[in-house]
């Protein structure tokens, strides 16, 4: 009854002080709203393949591919690392990005995954088993995709010329997880050409530091040259930088990216709460004189803490209610901002009910020390106290302090990104369409006749390339293949081992790019598919101790390429010395942030698969979109193709910077927001209670500018030494040039 009592007080003072309660409730509401968003969002990213069943015991094998570590299999290893006995069962995935699924003579574009039945046994769909080879499962998305509202199960599919039946439809899971599919199908539909990535479920204990001491060295193979091989947990793969994954299938994590948003937090947090307890001590100083009365006719200290904790509890609940308001309401401009729909989960529960147990607490203890241990005396007197106004002024600079290192990191990573956008990479990107033209599965197992309509379908898109009267050139190359993180290990003559990217380009990929030939030539055309030439960059000439090209000569450790002939002979290539036959200016394939990276050139003929590079005469762009979706139409049957252009391309190497960019702007104006309310309020606090001071002023002759110092010139000063402050703790940003590196 007593509590309920102090509730009914509580409740009844918040609506007399209405207009610093509204102003105090959406000023936290706001903080709590953002701190909120962006805790979901490392939640979810903490909790990826929550789905997955007993993770702990789910190993995944990884092998050293050209110094890189790639997700593999043990059927490909030499020797065996994990005896069978400490093996409960393994699930073997097929991935096969962007291929393609024909329904009703329509091609679509798919991201297929080829799996057993133990795929649902290593993680939780709902989803039936599924039951014999040629059956599909569909993500909800795609399916609605293919059929809209029509029932899909029954639907018949055609994959690789393989007609499959749809067996069920899966939502995605609550929890992001790794595997990012369209369509699951039975790895006994055909032989895969692809290689196998294998989970294996292992007994618990097994010492995985000890079985990689063994499995970490190198050894030679029959074909792939030295090879090396390590065991992770399946859970320790998102977050796991060394790992290289096909980007379209798999997901992966950034721990540092999850540290500046936790970083976030806390600085609107402390913006939040700063700014509330600001308040809430100027509301308690009107009721200064209330408190010393009831001190005197015997209220406690823990009546007193009472109150205060309940007043705090009624306005935090009620901001709070505002802040899942806001979170729903904002629910499609955060999604764009994060690149992730975040559903309601328990975690959502917990964190509202440890907000209206925990920050009620850590809000009243300021007001309880500072009233609670006060004396009667002082508080039933009807002047104010000296430091009152100068606690109002620290609390206020603090939280001025945090709101500036906001904007200051925010004005910081906006010309960081204006940099890296505005900057030339150093090759052609303007009018360049990377299109996705040839709707190919690359199957080796194809009869004569299946390879042989294919390849009249590729030689009809390479022959309407040469006709269209809007291509300037065109080349089979990918933006994708050029940026990849793929590192060779190369040696010079005198056995100095580099790690260095090696691109396999057409001999007409320097002119296609604009890269300039500083040293030697190019060849005309390479037809022997066995041969290839060299060129290295300024940069891997420096790096292999070179200063003049006709000395230079390089070989790499394992086969860069490798031959398989009719008769049964194999032919390794690139285990030679080789002369390097050019070099190349050293342009920007990558993130600027990156330096000029070194690369070797690996130049060879015969390019056919893959993603077409397109170079448009200036103006034809539409027309040349048009006339490509005709071409598709008329091999393929759909007017459907990926494509995109490679200027946009090259800026979304930077979606992450920009997203960092974006996230510190719109959190360091919400901050910006609630100093401003928070000011308002202790500003309205001021001007009420010097009315009387304030129409004497102007009797006297006071003009407006001097009533604006009067009111704001003390809170000018807490924000000028806010900034003074923030500028001698911390040194200056650099400028965004010196990421460049070399």
């Amino acid at each position: 009854m007593i509590t309920l009592y102090y509730l009914k007080m509580s409740v009844r003072f918040l609506t007399r002080a209405r207009s610093y309660t509204i102003i105090n409730l959406l000023g936290l509401a706001f903080s709590l709203a953002c701190s909120i968003i962006l805790l979901r969002y490392i939640h979810r990213e903490l909790t990826v393949d929550a789905n997955c069943i007993h993770p702990e015991t789910v190993v995944l094998p990884l092998a050293d591919v050209y110094s890189n570590w790639c997700p593999s299999t043990r059927m490909y290893m030499d020797s065996v690392y994990l005896a069978d006995e400490q093996v409960i069962e393994r699930c073997l995935v097929v991935p096969n990005e962007r291929t393609n699924i024909l329904y009703e003579n329509r091609t679509y574009n798919a991201d297929i995954l080829a799996v057993d039945s133990t795929f649902f046994r290593f993680f939780a769909y709902p989803v039936a088993t599924m039951q014999g080879d040629h059956v599909a499962i569909l993500t909800r998305k795609f399916a609605e995709q293919l059929f809209g509202r029509e029932n899909p199960l029954g639907k018949v599919l055609v994959y690789d010329g393989i007609s499959v039946v749809v067996q069920g439809v899966v939502d995605s899971p609550s929890n992001k997880t790794v595997w990012r599919f369209d369509v699951l199908v039975s790895r006994g539909l055909q032989d895969w050409n692809r290689m196998n990535i294998e989970m294996v479920r292992v007994l618990p204990g097994i010492d995985l530091d000890a079985i990689n001491k063994v499995s970490g060295v190198y050894r030679d193979t029959k074909y792939s040259g030295p090879m090396r091989y390590r065991f992770i947990p399946w859970k320790q793969f998102y977050f796991d930088p060394s790992i290289i994954a096909e980007k379209s299938l798999m997901n992966h994590g950034d721990r540092s990216y999850l540290l500046i948003l936790s970083g976030v937090i806390v600085l609107l947090l402390a913006v939040g709460i700063l700014n509330f307890i600001n308040l809430y001590m100027v509301m308690l100083m009107k009721r200064s004189r209330e408190y010393g009365i009831k001190k005197v006719l015997g209220l406690g200290r823990s009546s007193l803490f009472v109150e205060i904790w309940l007043e705090n509890f009624v306005l935090v609940f009620a901001s709070l209610f505002v802040a899942w308001v806001l979170i729903e309401v904002t629910a499609v401009p955060v999604e764009r901002l994060l690149g992730e729909q975040i559903g309601y989960t328990p975690f959502d529960g917990w964190l509202s009910l440890g907000i209206l147990i925990v920050l009620p607490l850590l809000t009243s203890v300021y007001p309880y020390i500072k009233y609670g241990y006060r004396s009667p005396v002082i508080s039933m007197r009807n002047v104010s106290v000296r430091y009152s106004v100068a606690s109002r002024a620290v609390l206020l600079g603090v939280q001025y302090v945090f709101t500036v290192v906001l904007v200051v990191l925010s004005v910081y990573f906006s010309r960081h990104f204006d940099f890296l956008i505005n900057t030339p990479p150093g090759f052609r990107t303007e009018r360049i369409l990377e299109a996705d033209l040839q709707k190919e599965n690359w199957n080796n197992r194809y009869t004569d006749e299946q390879r042989k309509t294919r390849n009249e379908r590729i030689e009809r898109i390479r022959k309407a390339l040469d006709e269209c009267p809007y291509i300037d050139s065109w080349i089979c190359s990918s933006f994708d293949e050029i940026t990849s993180e793929i590192q060779v290990n190369f040696f010079n003559e005198k056995d100095k081992k580099v790690s260095v990217k090696a691109l396999f380009v057409p001999v007409a990929f320097f002119e296609f790019y604009g890269l300039k030939v500083l040293d030697g030539t190019l060849p005309d055309e390479i037809h022997d598919v066995t041969h290839s030439e060299i060129a290295l960059n300024e940069e891997a000439m420096k790096l292999f101790g070179y200063a003049d090209r006709e000395e230079a000569f390089i070989r790499a450790e394992a086969p860069i390429w490798v031959f398989f002939g009719a008769d049964g002979s194999v032919k390794k290539g690139g285990l030679e010395l080789m002369p390097v036959v050019a070099v190349i200016a050293d342009c920007y394939f990558g993130k600027l942030t990156g330096g000029v990276q070194p690369i070797v050139y690996v130049i060879s003929g015969g390019y056919e698969r893959g993603k077409i590079s397109i170079a448009v005469q200036p103006g034809k762009e539409k027309e040349l979109l048009a006339y490509l979706r005709r071409t598709v139409k008329e091999i393929y049957g759909t007017e459907e193709f990926d494509h995109a252009w490679l200027a946009d391309v090259v800026e979304e190497q930077y979606a992450h910077d920009r997203k960092i960019a974006t996230v510190y702007s719109v959190f360091a104006f919400i901050a910006i927001v609630v100093s401003c309310m928070g000011l308002f309020g202790i500003s309205l606090f001021d001007i009420r209670r010097r009315y009387r001071e304030i129409a004497i002023r102007k009797v006297n002759g006071a003009t407006l500018r001097d009533l604006y110092w009067l009111l704001g010139g003390r809170y000018l000063k807490v924000l000028l030494v806010s900034f003074a402050h923030r500028q001698v703790r911390s040194a200056t940003p650099p400028p965004p040039s010196s990421v460049l590196g070399a």
